[in-house]
């Protein structure tokens, strides 16, 4: 679609329905979230503007279409942010393993897993892998297991700045579980498998 044509949609849309938005995105949330889920929506009206406009060109006309899919985009937005509040924590016995090989504190010396064994890496990397999100642990495994280039997952997980993306990954997962080496845990994984 042609970006003029695609800006003059979307600006017509929110002449007419802005403020109608604005107050169905202010019903499911308060503060200053509904202005930064009003500047997110407005983003993502965006671009399905400029995906289906072409093939729908009569749904930008109504008020019930506006209306679902801003309910629609606050509800998947809801069910984000309560995924992250459910964070499931490692237990202390299989973190040990981890720890074990990789964090900068020393502990007893009885190994529970061979890490050259690429069962018990798998082992380990699936204990890890549940600090995220099955799409997060997606991009990790796509990029450790799979060998699969930044280009290729960008595409396909639709997420623009891949390695910055799982160097915040590998943060939160250094956070949670104690690795200090986070990365040789996951080029020893990449390696071994």
């Amino acid at each position: 679609m042609d970006k003029q044509l695609q800006e003059a949609v979307f600006n017509e849309v929110m002449n007419r329905y802005g403020r109608f938005i604005y107050m169905l995105i202010r019903e499911k949330f308060e503060g200053e979230d509904v202005k930064d889920m009003y500047q997110d929506f407005s983003i993502f009206l965006f671009q399905q503007i400029g995906k289906f406009y072409a093939d729908s060109a009569n749904l930008f006309d109504t008020k019930a279409w506006i209306r679902t899919v801003t309910n629609n985009f606050c509800i998947s937005e809801l069910r984000r942010r309560n995924a992250k509040k459910k964070l499931k924590f490692i237990s202390e016995e299989k973190s040990k393993v981890i720890r074990l090989h990789f964090a900068d504190e020393s502990m007893d010396s009885s190994e529970l897993f061979d890490l050259r064994n690429s069962q018990d890496l798998n082992k380990a990397m699936d204990d890890l892998l549940q600090f995220l999100s099955k799409r997060d642990a997606l991009i990790l495994k796509m990029k450790y297991f799979y060998g699969k280039p930044s280009a290729y997952i960008s595409r396909k997980m639709n997420e623009s700045h891949v390695d910055v993306y799982i160097g915040r990954l590998k943060e939160r997962i250094k956070k949670k579980s104690g690795i200090q080496d986070i990365q040789d845990f996951f080029e020893k994984y990449k390696t071994e498998v």
